[in-house]
């Protein structure tokens, strides 16, 4: 019989937030009351006893216990309580309850050694998660893979793009790398666009986004950068588009993506992300490339395009291989402009384009309302 904790947490405050989106995939497994993790117990842990109440939460009512080592853990003052703990279970031949992780390669007081860790620094959320339910699966005699693959075969790409709609002027390595991006075999899965001020690429993105809706069963969102007065407003917009659990107000962006795509990577469901005005990611561009990006080496279910006024770096990147070359959109010609627009205004003549194309110097946004077709 089960205990009362699936799995139990230990770990410094330095890596919560890799500690919480882990905790996250697994309540969704399980629950927040069958995994001991502090935030899912707040109530029950404001006493002034916990020092003495929460050690045999760890030794007796936990089926396994999750020790998140790292540089800070053994100088924390309630680590060091928790670590007591585990390290009791280890000393008493009950290791099997406990599964080591760490951060830094460093080495658990008392343990000179001798210990298997798992590495976490190379590791996504979703990937320690995976982790811990197969050893729990391993520890109650099942299949490893006993918690992970109930679930049956979901959605996938298609094999073939539908056809697409493309009312905007010329754009045509863009429309036929993303109708490359979008099929199971794509040749890459990561489509960079980038372009000077005025040269239509939000417009494209939102085409992107449209056409999107023709492939059935595909979780897809698009991320404006550019945003506005109320970030916390739009990343719980974009969660909820991207049917997933909001992230909590307040945190940088860097962190609200994270947890959005903790989530996603939960359900592995073929997923298109678009985000625009790149260039105004600041601090949230390291954490695309450093942990989205890489992410995309081992997930064939997520497709990025990341589109902004410059190029982003491939070079020494580890996800270069499943990234395309950036496509550079330039400003559409007055002609082609024209065969644009008389597709929606009959009637329409190539010297009132020119003159348009001429007063505006070719302003996207401009010739867009003037030769879209009337809603």
């Amino acid at each position: 019989m089960s205990k009362r904790f699936r799995i139990a947490f230990s770990f410094a405050g330095e890596k919560r937030d890799f500690v919480a989106q882990v905790a996250e995939i697994l309540a969704r497994r399980f629950s927040e009351q069958e995994i001991l993790y502090d935030k899912y117990h707040k109530p029950e842990f404001a006493r002034d006893d916990l020092a003495f109440y929460l050690p045999p939460l760890y030794r007796e009512h936990s089926d396994l216990v999750v020790a998140v080592l790292c540089k800070d853990y053994e100088k924390k003052e309630w680590t060091g309580l928790e670590w007591k703990a585990i390290y009791s279970l280890i000393k008493k031949r009950k290791s099997s309850k406990v599964m080591l992780c760490r951060f830094d390669l460093v080495e658990g007081e008392g343990l000179y050694g001798l210990a298997g860790f798992i590495d976490l620094d190379d590791e996504t959320p979703a990937a320690a998660a995976t982790l811990i339910l197969q050893r729990l699966a391993i520890n109650e005699g099942n299949p490893k893979d006993h918690y992970t693959s109930d679930a049956q075969p979901g959605p996938d790409w298609p094999e073939q793009a539908p056809p697409l709609d493309w009312p905007v002027a010329d754009h045509t390595a863009a429309q036929r790398a993303f109708a490359q991006l979008i099929t199971r075999a794509a040749p890459f899965r990561i489509l960079p666009i980038h372009g000077v001020s005025e040269t239509g690429k939000s417009h494209l993105t939102k085409q992107f986004l449209s056409n999107s809706f023709k492939i059935a069963d595909l979780t897809r969102g698009r991320f404006d950068f550019k945003g506005s007065s109320d970030m916390d407003g739009e990343l719980r917009a974009f969660a909820e588009r991207l049917k997933v659990k909001e992230p909590t107000a307040g945190t940088a962006v860097s962190a609200q993506l994270a947890s959005v795509f903790a989530s996603l990577e939960t359900a592995a469901h073929p997923t298109l992300l678009i985000f625009d005005t790149f260039e105004q990611a600041g601090k949230t561009e390291r954490w695309v490339k450093d942990n989205l990006l890489l992410a995309v080496i081992g997930a064939p279910w997520l497709r990025v395009i990341i589109v902004g006024q410059r190029p982003i770096s491939r070079q020494s990147e580890p996800w270069a291989g499943v990234c395309s070359p950036s496509i550079e959109l330039i400003p559409p010609t007055a002609e082609e402009w024209f065969e644009y627009g008389r597709q929606n205004k009959p009637g329409l003549t190539f010297e009132f384009v020119k003159q348009a194309h001429e007063f505006s110097r070719g302003k996207g946004s401009t010739l867009h309302q003037l030769l879209s077709p009337a809603e």
